[in-house]
């Protein structure tokens, strides 16, 4: 039972925590038991659980081409969000993840880090209720790690975040 706050999903590499995520974000499908979300099956919610859910997968896909602002407006678009607050919250969350001196270059120039914190931005961009983040660290160096940490802390003063990973220090504070 996953409440307000961050839950870390610990465990050695091909230990499961992937295959978890991807059943808990609804993309595979459960053989035995049930996921739920208030009390409904998340596999019969379809749109009002993704709409509630905010996913960075361990590799995520992009578009070389696009700048950061781009691909984010791209990804605002598909998750239905109205084009005025979808501004405010890209603008917000490039200068949260510390790109927005750079959110008009193309991302095939980005650094691995760079790349992982704007795959962070498009997950939290919906402000979703539930934040699913796999891997979230991995490509950051020490000092965005501790920003992160203290970004999913506060995120989930109000919302649940769930953090997979196989490294210990990202999950113990």
């Amino acid at each position: 039972r996953f409440e307000t706050g961050v839950y870390g999903l610990l465990g050695a590499n091909g230990a499961g925590k992937t295959t978890l995520i991807k059943c808990l974000c609804n993309l595979y499908e459960i053989d035995s038991g049930s996921i739920l979300y208030n009390g409904m099956q998340i596999n019969q919610l379809k749109n009002n659980y993704f709409n509630s859910l905010g996913y960075l997968p361990q590799n995520f896909g992009y578009y070389q081409d696009f700048t950061a602002y781009d691909f984010l407006s791209y990804i605002g678009v598909l998750k239905g969000l109205e084009e005025k607050k979808l501004e405010h919250r890209i603008e917000y969350l490039l200068k949260e993840l510390g790109l927005y001196e750079k959110k008009n270059i193309r991302l095939k120039l980005y650094s691995g880090g760079m790349l992982r914190r704007v795959g962070i931005a498009q997950a939290l961009l919906n402000e979703p209720e539930i934040l699913i983040l796999d891997e979230p660290t991995a490509g950051l160096d020490p000092k965005e790690r501790i920003h992160l940490k203290n970004l999913l802390n506060q995120y989930g003063e109000k919302h649940t975040v769930i953090i997979s990973t196989h490294i210990v220090s990202d999950v113990e504070d």
